[in-house]
């Protein structure tokens, strides 16, 4: 029987609109229903990825662990190989530095008076010359020390060899002209400086007076022998000094021996050399640590 107020056709008009409002949501349903399993499925699918390159990760840090493990001496050994080139790169630098800004390194080396060489010596009762400590008084003796100051091999400093001493004066004493000449020789030829003449003498004998100079009591000689670095092509040079300070200039030799032996000639005078063998309880007169390559010859 059909609802009051409604006619058949009424009611079949309803039925069909909400058959239809079914269907629609019937649809929506299925459609949500198909989005949902995709989402699902390409979280499915991330997890997988993520695991994967989780176990990628894993598997090339076990690689790399497994490398160093195996590889561990090699390794150490390139870092200490390149520790030590680049040790050996800064020693060069400072060497070749040291080239460059014309510095010199003194050489030191253990050293006293030896031998007497003249015509009419007399050494002192003491024979102090012949002691380890260098203080001696004699009469026109020509002195000269153990050791000589060599070349030194493949070196890429300039290296300085130097020695000075306080002359005392004792003419007075001997009632004789005082005299005293410092220099260094190598066998016949020689360079030297002669107080009493004001004058520095090359190996060829040719003599260089100074324009000015005094000569005092207790004043202190030096003389220095500069060898150049091996890879240098220079010569060698010598130099004097009087209390700490150049007198002259320097004087090349063009002979370019191996070695030079310091030596010192006397007469009415006594000396107290320094040969730099403890520069920390006696140190030069002269500042060795201030010397630059001279570039000033005869």
């Amino acid at each position: 029987m059909a609802e009051e107020g409604l006619t058949n056709s009424d009611l079949e008009l309803k039925l069909v609109n909400q058959s239809n409002d079914l269907i629609k949501l019937q649809t929506n349903f299925n459609e949500l229903q198909m989005k949902f399993n995709e989402e699902k499925e390409k979280t499915v699918n991330s997890e997988k990825k993520i695991t994967f390159l989780e176990d990628e990760l894993k598997e090339m840090k076990e690689k790399n662990r497994k490398l160093e493990s195996d590889h561990k001496d090699e390794i150490e050994k390139v870092n200490n190989l390149f520790e030590k080139k680049f040790a050996d790169l800064t020693t060069k630098f400072e060497q070749l530095n040291n080239v460059t800004c014309k510095l010199v390194n003194f050489v030191e080396i253990k050293n006293k008076w030896k031998t007497i060489v003249g015509k009419y010596i007399k050494c002192c009762d003491d024979n102090c010359i012949n002691q380890c400590s260098p203080i001696g008084e004699d009469v026109d003796p020509v002195i000269t020390a153990e050791n000589s100051f060599k070349r030194p091999q493949n070196c890429l400093n300039y290296s300085l060899f130097y020695f000075e001493f306080k002359c005392k004066m004792e003419r007075e004493l001997n009632n004789c002209l005082n005299w005293v000449v410092i220099g260094v020789a190598n066998n016949a030829k020689g360079f030297k400086f002669i107080a009493k003449k004001s004058a520095i003498k090359n190996e060829k004998g040719e003599e260089f007076k100074l324009s000015t100079f005094s000569w005092n009591d207790n004043d202190v000689f030096g003389c220095g022998l500069v060898y150049p670095p091996t890879i240098v092509n220079e010569l060698p040079y010598i130099f004097f000094t009087q209390n700490g300070k150049q007198i002259g200039k320097a004087l090349l030799s063009k002979d370019n021996f191996d070695y030079y032996r310091p030596y010192v000639g006397l007469q009415c005078c006594s000396v107290e050399t320094n040969f730099g063998n403890n520069l920390e309880t006696k140190p030069f007169v002269y500042d060795i640590s201030k010397h630059f390559v001279l570039k000033e010859f005869y």
